[in-house]
């Protein structure tokens, strides 16, 4: 009895060291694609979240995380074509927030649910830096932001793991 208390023991904290591996790379990926390269933010997000389901756990929606492609590519500054649509910060993040979770709509609609309200909150805040290293400035919005996006990407890839 020990025994099986103890591989369920270590397969909750590998799946929490997965998630939280997850939330960080996602969120390092998010802040490279907003101050270095946006490959790293409209392909690597999408691309990390799909290698983490390559395998007997691989399911046809989770194909919809190559529907963050376009939506990371059109992005939320003041040149993007939502912008362009809006021309209101405040309203072009709150899209941008319902847009990016479109494509958990796939994972069901109360998780779908949670995740646009969480996101579009998200995008909403807006924060100082916490300080730079090399020139790369670690944004508290930025650090939220693809934390957050982080989060549910783990929850739909992880839960009822075994």
């Amino acid at each position: 009895m020990q025994h099986l208390w103890g591989q369920i023991f270590k397969m909750k904290i590998i799946k929490q060291i997965k998630g939280i591996f997850t939330i960080i790379s996602t969120m390092l990926l998010g802040m490279t694609g907003g101050q270095k390269s946006k490959g790293a933010r409209r392909f690597g997000i999408p691309g990390l979240a799909l290698t983490l389901n390559i395998g007997k756990k691989f399911k046809l929606k989770h194909l919809a995380y190559f529907l963050l492609i376009p939506i990371l590519c059109m992005g939320y500054g003041e040149n993007s074509f939502l912008m362009g649509v809006f021309n209101s910060d405040f309203i072009v993040r709150i899209v941008y927030g319902f847009l990016v979770s479109i494509p958990f709509i796939f994972f069901g609609i109360k998780r779908w649910f949670w995740t646009a309200g969480s996101l579009i909150i998200a995008f909403i805040i807006r924060a100082g830096a916490l300080g730079s290293i090399n020139g790369f400035d670690f944004l508290v919005e930025d650090m939220i932001r693809y934390g957050v996006l982080g989060f549910w990407i783990a929850v739909n890839t992880f839960k009822g793991e075994k």
